[in-house]
């Protein structure tokens, strides 16, 4: 399985939340990324959001950069505080040999560690993350690389 891990870009400030919306620069960031890495996320089989906003937004934005067709699913354990071991569930249910799930800090730098068996995994806004393994549970991937956008 290849997994692409997107952050949101930058949003504003703002409660609740989840109503938060992505920035004008974040939204050139994610498209940015989207641009920089679009031969490899052609293959992207399906994409997973969280429901929030911001996320929604990136989503949104890197789809149509990417020109990705597929219905976007939501899944509400992509929130910043999301439980890893629902979204690992989740991974293991799934057909796709590659998808992209958009997420949030802190959660997006505990799943990558949760996934590789790293630690310490830092994000910063539209960065995007790809990991290979063969079977999606804890410890199995491999993080292939992190783009950290400007």
């Amino acid at each position: 399985m290849q997994l692409y891990l997107l952050r949101h870009g930058d949003a504003v400030d703002g409660y609740p939340d989840q109503y938060r919306q992505l920035s004008v620069y974040g939204r050139q960031q994610v498209q940015s990324v989207a641009h920089s890495h679009r031969v490899e996320c052609e293959a992207i089989e399906q994409i997973v959001s969280s429901p929030y906003k911001r996320a929604a937004e990136a989503t949104d934005i890197f789809t149509r950069a990417v020109n990705l067709q597929h219905t976007i699913d939501w899944l509400d354990d992509l929130t910043p505080q999301g439980d890893l071991r629902a979204i690992e569930g989740f991974l293991q249910r799934t057909n796709a040999e590659a998808l992209l799930m958009v997420t949030h800090m802190p959660l997006v730098g505990l799943l990558v560690d949760y996934l590789t068996g790293e630690t310490g995994t830092r994000m910063g806004t539209a960065n995007l993350a790809s990991l290979s393994m063969d079977f999606p549970a804890q410890g199995n991937a491999l993080l292939n690389w992190i783009h950290y956008a400007n």
